[in-house]
């Protein structure tokens, strides 16, 4: 193809910056036939692959006139008379410019044409569709691509369009998010994003942070890697069009970065009206002074809560327990749970793992089985000497518990940081693996404490618990005791979800 077969008929200004390649379309011999020699001086080249689909690279601005050259599909091709000038402008992208010299050919020819480089088959829209938008809806009155196509041209190079064809279609559809996968995710694990009307310039955001690494899959997937920084919170897809919200948030883990990679493997977020009896069992002995019984616990607003009351009736103390004893139980592992106390003397709550095959044996063999304390809380000291309600523990056992015999490990009292308490939620988590426990609060990126011993080998399950004992190391019952179930006196401890993340 020469110049001399180009008809120039109208021109536009093309602005772009891209870090990655652009795939706008199929024949690349017409475009690099017609639009290389005409002055588009690309900081690469036109690139194609081996099925021909043609990609921009780089960043550039180029003053470009249209060539309308009819070959078999009624394909345009692009021409410029001047090569890159100015700074980019973010304001103009690549898939503006080529619908707008779409629609002008539109006005000018009476004929439906495929924009880009051939535009057929795959190219430009992953859907297999071209950048030029369905005639079904007209482009508002205002519209500047209704503005582009009617530019005056000469009256020689017009050819009038049908009645029927009269109609400008609009530029572009706002993006829809219908779904992702997983629901719930490790920063650093990637989100597949499904939805309708997401192109090549699209950007993706979880929870207000920009998201610096995603591929757009197709016309209605893109595939995203969390970002560090993310937190809990809506995913946004942001088009020239629009931005598209997802219904429900993306819960992002508050793992830390070791723990990259793993999945979601077993949770519970509390949200029917009663505790889920496939992942727990409550329990019904007395231990110390408290008698477990299942009316202490109760599921409300996706809250698990555990009353410590006292009957008024009796003088008896009751709290709960709940475990996934032979209902759920993990080997190697990072747990997490949110969380939050109103703890009273002589009582503590306990997030912690245990193993049916913590016994005394000789020599000690922790590979058989550990008690893990993820965090436990207690409102006082032994004698109730000093206020720890904002201090918390995190332990492991083993070897049984015959007194003189169990061999413990621990963090030693920790602090929260300064003006926090545990009336607000706190995230508690402990990474299991072959070479030790890591403790961490509230997505920190180190942990608060790290033990290399009392390793477990096998299989633990979760427990959550309150628990009462006179002048222990939670200090001494009140006199009144803690009130009937449902008072102010009560001590609680409240659940918002358990998580379970493996390889």
């Amino acid at each position: 193809m020469t110049n001399g077969m180009c008809g120039w008929q109208t021109a536009e200004t093309m602005r772009t910056s891209r870090p990655h390649p652009v795939r706008i379309g199929r024949n690349c011999k017409l475009l690099k036939a017609c639009a290389q020699p005409g002055g588009i001086h690309f900081r690469e080249e036109i690139g194609s692959d081996e099925e021909m689909n043609c990609y921009l690279f780089g960043r550039f601005e180029a003053n470009l006139k249209f060539e309308w050259r009819f070959t078999e599909g009624r394909r345009i091709s692009m021409k410029s008379d001047r090569p890159m000038g100015q700074e980019a402008d973010a304001e103009k992208s690549r898939r503006q410019f080529l619908q707008t010299g779409a629609l002008t050919a539109t006005a000018l020819f009476g004929t439906s044409i495929v924009a880009g480089c051939g535009g057929g088959g795959s190219g430009g829209s992953a859907s297999g569709a071209s950048f030029l938008p369905s005639a079904a809806n007209p482009v508002a009155e205002n519209s500047p691509a209704l503005a582009a196509a009617s530019s005056p041209v000469p009256a020689s190079n017009v050819a009038a369009a049908p009645p029927e064809e009269a109609s400008v279609p609009p530029l572009e559809k706002n993006p829809a998010i219908h779904s992702f996968s997983p629901a719930l995710a490790i920063r650093g694990n990637v989100i597949v994003i499904t939805g309708a009307e997401f192109d090549w310039d699209a950007s993706v955001s979880f929870g207000e942070v920009e998201a610096t690494e995603f591929s757009i899959d197709s016309a209605s997937q893109i595939s995203a890697t969390v970002p560090e920084s993310a937190k809990t919170g809506e995913i946004s897809v942001r088009t020239a069009a629009g931005t598209a919200r997802s219904a429900a948030p993306l819960v992002v883990s508050h793992a830390p970065r070791s723990a990259k990679g793993y999945k979601l493997a077993w949770h519970d977020e509390f949200e029917g009206k009663a505790v889920d009896k496939l992942k727990w069992s409550l329990g019904t002995s007395t231990r110390d002074q408290a008698v477990q019984t299942a009316d202490a616990v109760t599921v409300e607003n996706s809250v698990l809560k555990i009353s410590t009351y006292t009957d008024p009736s009796t003088g008896k103390h009751h709290t709960g327990w709940l475990i996934t004893r032979g209902l759920y139980e993990l080997r190697f592992g990072y747990v997490e749970a949110s969380v939050r106390f109103a703890s009273r003397p002589g009582q503590w709550g306990a997030v912690w793992l245990m193993s049916q095959a913590n016994k005394s044996v000789d020599p000690p063999n922790p590979a058989a089985g550990v008690e893990v304390d993820i965090i436990e809380h207690r409102a006082v000291s032994t004698g109730n000497k000093d206020d720890v309600s904002n201090q918390f523990s995190s332990a492991v056992h083993w070897n049984g518990y015959e007194k003189g015999k169990t061999i413990s490990r621990g963090s030693g009292q920790q602090q929260l940081p300064e003006k926090q308490a545990f009336s607000s939620w706190h995230t508690v988590g402990v990474l299991w693996t072959p070479e030790g426990y890591e403790f961490y609060l509230d997505g920190a990126e180190k942990p608060y404490a790290t033990i290399k011993e009392g390793i477990s080998l096998s299989p633990e399950y979760i427990k959550l618990t309150c628990e009462i004992k006179a002048d222990s190391w939670a200090g001494l019952i009140p006199s009144g005791g803690y009130g009937p179930l449902g008072d102010s006196a009560n001590a609680t401890m409240e659940v918002d979800w358990v998580r379970v993340w493996q390889p």
